[in-house]
């Protein structure tokens, strides 16, 4: 085990601590990514700009986390998780403060884009410390209980947001983060434990982690925007030139900020698959369901109670998903998560346009309880057999490619996937469904082993 990675054994009730400081930590992520929906109204007539130019404020953010995760995950692995969190607990606090006394739009998605590193610097190694510091047979639940708080707070977000923003305008979204962060960082200083010094340790990969920051910056804009014609396949000869530039570079390095050796280990390959196409169907059904809906009339309140079965459901299974990962291994679980998520997907394609909301939200509740169900399994598989010293760099690959697979989503519904009802609903959902498929597949290359057999052999 490596210096970065392994901070000392918690003493008997830190783990419970440091889950503890984990949901105050990233439990903001989730909040403001559904909070600020709601307040980009108030915003866009605070600031008098169109609505085009709010959507900056979610498309800086979403490309700022995907870009840096992975960058963030090897700064933990080189120096320790405890410098790199509270880092970033103290940066998500300064730019929720900074964000409520903005006199611009342009400073408020500059507050944003600093939401959004800190929560890269956090997450990864959130998740590497709780594997770290959980007891081989409880890792499992712990990742859990963290799975299902998490999709609960984006769930409660709106409804969170609108009375804030009833009582206090839009600034009243950030004040929130304050206390959570705050005490995130309090919490944090006294409980998370530090690491071994590294030593003679290779300098940090500065160039190379910029690189590949620019890269996944790059690679998210195209599928955001969406360019076409000839500008588009200029676009691509330049990242795909890029990208093979990033390759040599980093196989020359001694300490390279993304280790090729990752991808040749098959659970975090096939768990990085899975959870990028999961999430495609996710947020792909996540975005066309309210657009159906609309096209039959009916009302917000509707709709936003139709997608709530989505949370509803997924939350209570993500803890059973992390107990059964510490029982029979990820692949189980994560195979038949992704299996419930296919067969809520064939009930939407068998329904839609035809089935009445209540049914509907049953159809989306069988396909949350699915990613509940494959969430952690997906997760722990990813780490299963990656090596201490790359556990942040892993989880935030990982994470990475679960928002990639979120805007390859959002890129393919409204380019070649774009419905239109009856029948273009029918026809996104069989491509969904296809989509599911393949990553229930993919999964079943996951280990069959749990977390503490693995701790056993090391």
């Amino acid at each position: 085990m490596t210096t970065a990675d392994a901070a000392a054994p918690a003493p008997v009730g830190r783990p419970r601590l440091i889950v503890a400081v984990v949901l105050c930590g990233t439990v903001v992520g989730p909040l403001n990514s559904t909070m600020i929906a709601v307040a980009l109204p108030g915003m866009a007539e605070h600031f008098a700009v169109s609505s085009a130019s709010m959507s900056w404020l979610v498309t800086a953010y979403l490309i700022a986390t995907a870009a840096l995760q992975p960058v963030a995950g090897k700064l933990g692995d080189r120096v320790g998780r405890r410098p790199i969190m509270l880092l970033g607990f103290a940066l998500a606090f300064v730019a929720s403060a900074l964000a409520v006394i903005a006199p611009a739009l342009w400073m408020l998605i500059i507050c944003r884009v600093g939401q959004a590193v800190a929560g890269a610097l956090v997450a990864p190694n959130a998740m590497a410390l709780m594997r770290a510091t959980a007891s081989p047979d409880r890792v499992g639940r712990a990742f859990g209980i963290v799975g299902a708080v998490l999709p609960l707070a984006a769930a409660v977000g709106p409804v969170i947001g609108g009375g804030l923003v009833a009582l206090g305008s839009w600034p009243a979204i950030f004040l929130i983060n304050l206390p959570l962060t705050g005490a995130a960082l309090l919490l944090g200083w006294w409980v998370i434990p530090r690491g071994a010094d590294r030593g003679n340790a290779p300098r940090f990969d500065v160039l190379g982690g910029v690189w590949l920051s620019a890269l996944l910056v790059g690679l998210t804009l195209m599928l955001d925007l969406g360019p076409h014609g000839v500008s588009a396949i200029l676009a691509w000869v330049v990242l795909a030139a890029a990208a093979a530039g990033f390759v040599l570079y980093e196989s020359r390095r001694a300490d390279p900020v993304l280790q090729p050796r990752l991808f040749a280990v098959r659970s975090f390959a096939s768990a990085s698959a899975g959870i990028a196409l999961s999430n495609l169907a996710f947020y792909v059904t996540l975005l066309a369901l309210p657009l159906l809906l609309h096209a039959e009339g009916r009302t917000e309140l509707t709709i936003g109670l139709v997608l709530g079965a989505l949370t509803v459901a997924s939350a209570p299974v993500a803890v059973l998903g992390g107990r059964l990962v510490d029982k029979v291994g990820p692949r189980r679980p994560a195979a038949a998560g992704l299996g419930v998520m296919t067969a809520g997907l064939v009930l939407l394609a068998v329904g839609a346009g035809s089935w009445p909301p209540v049914a509907l939200a049953v159809c989306l509740a069988v396909l949350g309880a699915g990613v509940g169900l494959s969430m952690t399994p997906l997760q722990l598989g990813a780490l299963h057999d990656v090596a201490d010293s790359d556990t942040g760099t892993a989880t935030g690959v990982f994470f990475a490619s679960r928002y990639l697979g979120s805007i390859l989503g959002s890129a393919l519904l409204a380019g070649p996937l774009a419905p239109s009802p009856p029948d273009g609903f029918l026809v996104l959902f069989v491509v969904l469904i296809a989509v599911a498929v393949l990553g229930a597949l993919v999964s079943l290359l996951l280990p069959g082993t749990p977390p503490r057999d693995v701790c056993a052999r090391r």
